[in-house]
């Protein structure tokens, strides 16, 4: 009987899932203002994987420059991607709850586009054993116990239902711009705006004027302003995509709670506004400088307009301005070696309003 017991000790022990909740996590400077929100994994090797987070996304998925370290894809066919036993992820020291197989992606375009190296993307299949905060004003990510919880400062609790097939985390009655009844993706794999709308609803807004086209760039819209669960928000970017969803810079917004477990979301709304980081507001300034001195191409002093900021925050920060009364667009990159450097300007050029180039200004 002792020998049974024993026995019954070890295979439970050898068994076990990690109970352990990961270290906090700083969180990269640029999430929520045009990157995506990064955490740095490893696996059983030691190798070092920056992969972000997109509680869009069903799966967990690895570069395909990793698959030599998988074994063999346990399924492949020309419709479906291969599938491949998950391995061991670590964050710190803590080894994640996955799920049992993970895909291969070429992250080429999203190295390039981040501006940074990624390996993968955390998706669903890992974040729902998680409850997940994430402080943008702290810059911090923290894996907090779903079981004992305070709730009281985290802001507003809505509940989460998952989608049947894929098992996405929805909210049903909180679409940015049509309201109650619409329901919406937490996708915090889309970096570069507020939220999006399906085509047909994207169209149906422009046509109705509750959110207006942003001149040059196709499939994106302002949402001005809305009274979104009481709460004020300005300055939001609408995309249009395959689905309804709330995406990375909204969230932003807010100190949010992801309590998967739990199947509830908690939002604290810490500015009505989009985040700023301090290269964005640095930037902005080092621009009105040059312009209040008379020093910015193709703009004087006296030219009213305003400088706005739209894009992936990394280098170069490009720049709009339009001025009153003139039809064209004038657009500033600006580059700076380090935090600690000045700003520069390395190139302005004015477009139409089809964004063909009219003239490129020589940069003092």
């Amino acid at each position: 009987m002792l020998v049974s017991l024993l026995l019954l000790c070890t295979c439970t022990a050898g068994n076990s899932v990690d109970q352990r909740l990961p270290a906090n996590v700083i969180m990269n400077e640029d999430a929520g203002c045009g990157n995506w929100l990064f955490v740095t994994l490893h696996l059983e090797d030691g190798e070092e994987l920056p992969f972000f987070i997109d509680t869009g996304s069903a799966s967990t998925f690895l570069n395909q420059s990793l698959a030599a370290k998988l074994g063999q894809p346990i399924a492949s066919d020309s419709q479906v991607s291969p599938r491949y036993p998950a391995p061991k992820l670590f964050l710190g020291k803590v080894q994640l709850k996955t799920g049992t197989t993970v895909g291969v992606l070429d992250f080429t375009n999203e190295s390039s586009s981040a501006g940074r190296r990624v390996m993968g993307v955390l998706g669903i299949d890992c974040l729902k054993h998680y409850c997940i905060q994430l402080d943008f004003d702290a810059r911090e990510i923290r894996f907090l116990d779903p079981n004992h919880l305070v709730t009281a400062s985290l802001g507003q609790a809505l509940p989460l239902t998952f989608s049947k097939e894929w098992h996405q985390p929805l909210l049903d009655n909180c679409n940015l711009v049509e309201g109650k009844g619409k329901p919406a993706l937490i996708d915090s794999g889309y970096q570069d705006a507020d939220g999006t709308l399906n085509s047909e609803q994207f169209s149906a807004a422009i046509r109705v004027g509750a959110v207006i086209p942003i001149e040059n760039v196709p499939g994106y819209a302002r949402l001005r302003g809305c009274l979104w669960n009481g709460e004020t928000h300005t300055n939001m970017i609408i995309a249009r995509a395959d689905w309804n969803a709330i995406g990375l810079e909204f969230l932003a917004r807010h100190l949010v709670t992801l309590n998967f477990p739990e199947r509830k979301i908690y939002l604290k709304q810490t500015r009505s506004g989009p985040l700023i980081t301090e290269d964005l507001h640095s930037g902005l300034e080092f621009l009105t400088g040059l312009k209040k001195t008379g020093q910015l191409p193709g703009c004087t002093a006296d030219d009213k307009g305003r400088l706005d900021y739209f894009g992936q925050h990394s280098y170069p920060l490009t720049f709009t301005l339009r001025k009153k009364g003139d039809s064209f667009i004038y657009h500033y990159a600006i580059v700076r070696a380090s935090k600690a450097s000045p700003w520069q300007l390395q190139k302005a050029w004015q477009t139409d309003q089809n964004g063909r180039s009219i003239v490129e200004f020589a940069v003092p």
